[in-house]
Order: structure tokens, then sequence, then C-alpha cells
């Protein structure tokens, strides 16, 4: 399983924007700033292609070794399928870390009850929930036979 920061330093681990559903790349645009945005996360709305986001995080576990999954909004339920899914896709063992919280999102365009376009722009508190999925490392184990044969040798 790779780090963050092993990820970070690694030029091999980057993804091209262009296999980033183009609903994300419109989500991403829309995210406050404090949010990630590195190519390993995953941000699902209630619009988001299931099974190009489900391909791509196949993908990039494959690469990294963890994938971070955001749902928001309507789209928690599909969040946690899609983590779910990811889980039980790969061969090894993997963690499930989850955190909870609310994001202020604005709307470049709002229309009012009229119809008519306003100029400022409209922010909603929406509930996010983030996945965490990390591969585990399987556990070097040697037999009982290899130590023997590092004792016994001179």
């Amino acid at each position: 399983m790779a780090t963050e920061q092993e990820y970070a330093s690694s030029s091999s681990g980057k993804v091209s924007s262009s296999s980033i559903d183009p609903r994300e790349q419109w989500l991403r645009q829309q995210l406050p700033r404090h949010l990630p945005k590195r190519p390993n996360d995953l941000y699902i709305d209630h619009n988001s292609n299931f099974k190009s986001q489900y391909q791509r995080g196949l993908g990039l576990l494959g690469e990294s070794g963890w994938v971070v999954v955001h749902g928001l909004g309507q789209a928690v339920p599909h969040a946690i399928n899609l983590a779910l899914s990811l889980q039980a896709a790969v061969s090894s063992p993997a963690n499930l870390h989850t955190n909870t919280s609310s994001v202020f999102l604005s709307d470049d365009n709002h229309t009012s009850l009229t119809g008519a376009a306003q100029d400022y722009q409209y922010a909603r508190e929406l509930p996010v929930v983030h996945i965490r999925i990390s591969l585990q490392k399987k556990p070097n184990i040697q037999s009982p036979h290899a130590k023997d044969l590092d004792t016994k040798g001179g």
C-alpha cells in the first residue's frame, strides 16, 4: 500500500484528467478550497455515472493502493454503495475509514421564483461522507525453517 506522500512524489501514479467523469470535473470546480482535489479523490453526486466511477476507483486502487470516495448531499448512499462495491471487488483485504461532515457549496447562477437569474451566489450546506479505502499489505511471514538456516549457517 502506497502512502499519500509516496503517491504524491511518484510521477507514475498520476491520473490524467481525461479519465475523470465530466460531471465530477464540474463538481470539483464547485467545491470549497479546503476540500482535497487529489487524483485519488472520487467525488460523487446524484448525477454521477456509477460505472465510470467504479472503473476509475478500481484502477486507482490497483495503482496506488488507496482511494477516497466523497459523497455529497443526496449521493451519500451512492458513495457508500461505491465504497462497499470497491472493497468487495479487490482481491486483497481492504480497510474502510469513514468520516462525515458538512460543507457549503455555492451555485453560480441562482434562479429566483419568477425565473429571472440573480447576480449573487447561492450557498447551501450539504452533508458529506468521506470514505478512505486502503489496501492492506500482506505480512511477510517466513517459515520456521528459514530462521533455523540463518542461525545454523556460519
